[in-house]
């Protein structure tokens, strides 16, 4: 775990230091008058302001609508305003997570507020309550919201509701199970932009289409999900091939190797990531085969399309839009707790390039096309 901008902490020191005492006055109406209004403790107020301390739910809603009725904002603190990016369980500025948070960083700019960035790895079949997250994750005299990233699993959500701190989610890469409609979420079109990249396969004439990326992972499994629509659409049987690897890359490598080694009818290659189709193209060249010749190669992302040649044929995700996106829900929740939760679709674009073209029988007219597997060795 990782967390950057620590000089928090020293916030967290000093703010724990005056749990109890204070004593806001904001406009006419003081911490006090809440308190006497509500029939509870000055330092009880303090608690819920500052999630310091255990108090009832029927206690801090009548604190709440106290302070509302006396226009008294128990939200308002004397601090910077700042949300938390958390980043669960996946490589540390991963350049795709990266744009996400640069998408986070110019919206909250925008309006004031700060981003603290956090990296959890924690343990996605347990028990909210077995979790060892952050100090900082459960104190709402800190922070303001929460934006989460990476792999996350409905444990943590438990965790972070009963912090009564608003939040939403990248949502493409959640454990399937969670509960979906409960949480403010933004998604990017994965799932129709794999179907929109497989029907472009299929326009250039392939129908022997493979998928290529680790179906343990939610995104891929989501992807897998477009690809698998358009080719029943197709009448055409959806196959794939990922070993069980999170290094993406090895994961498309692997992947390809197995679907030579079975012999099986291949023309192109779907793989659910840039990462994923670097390595399906490495293995493709290892085993003496040319893309697009020999084998068309598709990814989802942009992330490294540029970078490969012949350049890549992709799914462009706009993760700067993801990323404000997420922000504007939780700024927007922040001021307007009782908003019921938002669901956010930002759309997916193909981006054409020289990794695909039709498949040699195409190109050959009438003379009999062997099949890549076939050439395997030659």
């Amino acid at each position: 775990m990782k967390i950057f901008l620590t000089r928090w902490e020293r916030i967290d020191n000093h703010n724990a230091t005056r749990q109890g005492s204070t004593m806001t006055t904001l406009g006419k109406v003081r911490l006090q008058d809440v308190a006497r209004t509500a029939g509870v403790s000055a330092s009880t107020v303090s608690r819920i302001i500052n999630g310091t301390g255990r108090v009832s739910t029927e206690i801090e809603q009548r604190v709440y609508q106290t302070a509302e009725r006396l226009g008294f904002d128990l939200r308002r603190r004397k601090k910077p305003r700042l949300i938390a990016f958390l980043l669960g369980n996946r490589h540390l500025l991963h350049p795709f997570h990266s744009r996400i948070l640069a998408g986070v960083e110019a919206y909250c700019a925008e309006r004031g507020y700060h981003v603290l960035f956090l990296s959890l790895h924690y343990p996605l079949r347990v028990g909210w309550q077995d979790l060892q997250v952050p100090h900082i994750v459960q104190r709402r005299d800190i922070v303001d919201g929460f934006i989460l990233a990476g792999a996350h699993a409905q444990n943590l959500l438990d965790l972070i509701t009963r912090t009564k701190l608003p939040f939403a989610l990248q949502a493409n890469s959640v454990l399937r199970g969670w509960r979906e409609a409960d949480y403010d979420a933004v998604y990017y079109d994965d799932i129709d932009g794999s179907y929109q990249m497989t029907r472009y396969l299929q326009a250039l004439g392939h129908r022997d289409i493979w998928f290529v990326g680790n179906r343990q992972f939610p995104w891929f499994d989501r992807c897998y999900d477009g690809y698998a629509r358009a080719m029943s659409e197709a009448k055409t049987a959806p196959r794939s091939a990922g070993p069980d690897l999170d290094q993406p890359r090895e994961a498309g490598y692997l992947g390809a190797k197995a679907i030579l080694a079975q012999g099986a009818s291949v023309t192109a290659i779907f793989a659910g990531s840039d990462a994923t189709a670097q390595g399906v193209c490495e293995a493709l060249r290892d085993s003496g085969l040319r893309v697009p010749d020999d084998v068309s190669v598709a990814g989802l992302d942009d992330i490294e399309a540029r970078t490969m040649h012949p350049r890549l044929t992709t799914v462009h995700v706009y993760l700067e839009q993801v990323g404000r996106q997420l922000a504007e829900l939780v700024i927007a929740r922040i001021g307007a707790p009782g908003l019921p939760p938002r669901h956010v679709l930002v759309p997916t674009s193909l981006v054409k390039a020289e990794s695909c073209r039709a498949p040699a029988a195409d190109r050959l007219g009438d003379k009999p096309a062997r099949s890549p597997s076939a050439l395997v060795g030659r």
